[in-house]
């Protein structure tokens, strides 16, 4: 008698092989995310230290640092756009005319050549976030950068009077790096260049919502004319882009009423990236700042000469 060889898997075989290849793959693809994300997380570190090294390099030509944020607010283009040169876009910023708006006005050669133009070095990768939204609703694609300057922090942590507030909402500072109207030179850094944080991330979403400092897009530059004293109130229609002074913990879900707008002076520091942010500190290095540290050291490394010894963060 002939027996027939059976060839084949019967239907259990197959339901369980392919559970197995279910489950490996279960195991493998957050380990997968996490390398992504890892990867991602390295390049926005990478960002960040261009960006230093820009200001570094622009503070070694001009022997100060960019104006963080200048009145006339349409004219003059905040820190972002004056380091343009020193990271290799110097023909990009040799086709700007100073005479002209920054803020997307369709007469104006800038918006032609800024327009819908995203730089990678100012895009997190995390970031699901426009470059080039329109946080000002009046469809100007220009690009909103994910990192933004530091103009000091509020209240302040030795109790100065650091600032004034708007009556646009929020409060200004001079107690930071990069200022409003106003320069700084590495000496001013008091507390030690390591210990003062110049520029943060904020490619994240508060409650949703992208207030990215960039009202008019990213390079636009600040209202009012005078530097922020305690003399010196805003009592005038004041806004600012570019520039944040904490006043909110780092990936706050909320600010306060009235201040969830992308000119307001005190726009959080947020991102994707799980825990915490980037920032860079005055000295060119980047730390990952964890978004539990303590408030107070917060502010603390936010401030450029409060004579705070910096807690551990």
């Amino acid at each position: 008698m002939i027996r027939l060889r059976r060839i084949g898997f019967t239907l259990i075989e197959l339901l369980v092989v392919i559970a197995i290849i279910a489950v490996l793959i279960a195991l493998l693809l957050p380990a997968v995310q996490q390398a992504r994300e890892a990867a991602r997380r390295t390049q926005c570190k990478n960002n960040l230290k261009q960006i230093g090294l820009s200001i570094h390099n622009y503070e070694s030509t001009n022997t100060c640092l960019p104006i963080g944020s200048y009145a006339p607010f349409n004219l003059i283009p905040n820190w972002r756009l004056q380091i343009f040169p020193f990271f290799d876009q110097a023909p990009l910023y040799n086709q700007m005319n100073f005479t002209q708006d920054f803020r997307g006005n369709t007469t104006s050669t800038n918006t032609t050549v800024l327009g819908g133009r995203t730089l990678t070095t100012y895009v997190c990768p995390s970031s699901t976030l426009n470059p080039c939204a329109n946080l000002d609703n009046n469809n100007l694609l220009i690009q909103t950068p994910m990192y933004v300057g530091i103009s000091g922090s509020t209240p302040d942590v030795a109790g100065r009077t650091v600032g004034s507030p708007s009556n646009y909402g929020g409060f200004y500072t001079n107690n930071g790096m990069l200022l409003h109207n106003q320069l700084t030179r590495f000496r001013d850094a008091t507390d030690g260049t390591s210990n003062v944080m110049m520029v943060a991330e904020q490619s994240g979403l508060v409650g949703g919502v992208d207030i990215r400092s960039g009202y008019y897009g990213g390079y636009t530059g600040t209202t009012f004319p005078n530097p922020v004293t305690a003399s010196n109130p805003n009592d005038q229609d004041s806004w600012s882009c570019g520039l944040s002074a904490v006043q909110y913990s780092i990936n706050s879900p909320t600010a306060a009423a009235g201040s969830t707008n992308p000119w307001d002076p005190n726009t959080i520091l947020n991102s994707f990236h799980t825990g915490g942010i980037h920032g860079l500190l005055t000295d060119g290095s980047v730390r990952f700042v964890s978004q539990n540290v303590d408030f107070t050291v917060l502010r603390n490394i936010c401030s450029r000469g409060d004579g705070v010894p910096v807690g551990d963060y």
